[in-house]
């Protein structure tokens, strides 16, 4: 406010007004930044606490994410933490409301059940096979030999192995980990993918 502010701007850009195009190895534009702000950045918080900033002054609300195909929208995702209720599909009655602070993953599932807009439910019951799977491998965390079995797995196989249908892993899951992990599942570990499931919303 008084004109006399140094700003330094850190950006992984070469230019970062955007004015020039930024490509992959392959050619394809990228953007080298973080595109959201999740929970559970310490050094952010750190650095607010340190510079005497109120989180709750320079960060907006957080919000629901959107997934969408060239179809349109297939997916919300919830704040997990913000929700106190959720609504449940008609057929379990106009008024019924559950808390959506339930015990994981039970909660989660409910959760995000009505926010699915056009994946049909066969698809997206087939997720319960990837909650299996990685309450087997997280549950078993202290076991060296389950975490080195699914690590060596692929996601990929995960997936067929878990019975996870195409629909759901084409149009919801795998957005989810090029958004991520910048990968497609056939490149990633099953056992950092479970992580990374278990960090986005099995933790909350």
């Amino acid at each position: 406010t008084n004109g006399n502010a140094e700003v330094i701007l850190l950006d992984a850009l070469p230019d970062p007004t955007g004015n020039t195009p930024y490509l992959s190895k392959t050619g394809k534009p990228v953007e080298a930044g973080t595109r959201g702000f999740w929970k559970d950045y310490p050094n952010i918080n750190a650095l607010c606490a340190e510079l005497n900033l109120a989180e709750d002054d320079v960060f907006t609300p957080f919000t629901n994410s959107s997934f969408y195909s060239p179809d349109g929208l297939e997916a919300t995702a919830p704040v997990f933490s913000n929700a106190n209720n959720v609504k449940l599909p008609f057929f379990f009655g106009d008024n019924f409301n559950i808390p959506s602070q339930l015990p994981s993953p039970l909660g989660q599932v409910l959760a995000t059940f009505p926010l699915f807009e056009r994946i049909p439910l066969s698809d997206r019951a087939s997720m319960i096979g990837l909650l299996i799977a990685t309450i087997d491998c997280l549950g078993n965390a202290d076991n060296e030999e389950v975490a080195a079995a699914y690590d060596r797995m692929t996601a990929h196989d995960l997936f067929i192995r878990f019975g996870l249908s195409d629909r759901l892993v084409e149009d919801f899951i795998k957005p989810t980990l090029l958004v991520g992990l910048f990968k497609p599942p056939e490149e990633l570990s099953a056992l950092v993918v479970m992580e990374l499931l278990y960090y986005y919303a099995l933790a909350h």
